[in-house]
């Protein structure tokens, strides 16, 4: 599927829309924090103004952002799938799963922040649509990765429950087609 098929608007226009929007992002927290203690009413003004353009652009770019930020996480689908499919055959012990996957996973999320702020880049790759939150079933193991510890009192999840919410997210991925 083509990307300009979900935006109207072009790639370079979604680019600039969002390097836009992180630059007025950029201007109201500098101005927000030097004029915190300002009790004139045009500066406090402006500055709802300026955030209210800064939410409007965001909101126009969210779904793009999503993607770039689903981007490395689906250059790994196969990986993560294939890891998740293991550990829920017994092939992987809770100890291997937890480090193949949760490191990975947080150096996929670096990257697409990354990708976000890289406004070059981001015109050279191709962006799948089907892709859309594929990053934020992995991502929302992160804390199940790290709150699982072979101690019972260490951890914040039995075995049982650990192992049941990863079948959970097995079940979540069956709709992001693996070629």
């Amino acid at each position: 599927m083509n990307i300009s098929k979900i935006f109207p608007k072009s790639r370079q226009q979604l680019i600039e829309s969002l390097e836009f929007s992180s630059f007025l992002y950029e201007i109201t927290t500098s101005l927000a924090i030097k004029y915190r203690q300002t009790t004139n009413p045009l500066i406090k003004f402006f500055l709802k103004v300026v955030s209210w353009w800064r939410d409007w652009e965001f909101e126009q770019v969210r779904e793009y952002n999503q993607l770039l930020l689903d981007y490395p996480y689906w250059q790994s689908r196969q990986y993560y799938c294939q890891r998740i499919q293991k550990f829920v055959s017994n092939e992987l012990s809770i100890g291997d799963f937890i480090s193949e996957v949760l490191y990975p996973s947080l150096s996929n999320r670096r990257e697409g922040f990354d990708l976000i702020e890289d406004y070059r880049r981001q015109a050279s790759i191709e962006l799948d649509p089907q892709s859309f939150n594929f990053s934020t079933i992995i991502s929302d193991l992160t804390p199940v990765l790290e709150g699982y510890d072979q101690d019972s009192e260490e951890s914040f999840f039995t075995e049982q429950e650990f192992r049941e919410i990863i079948k959970n997210t097995a079940t979540k991925l069956e709709k992001y087609t693996i070629e």
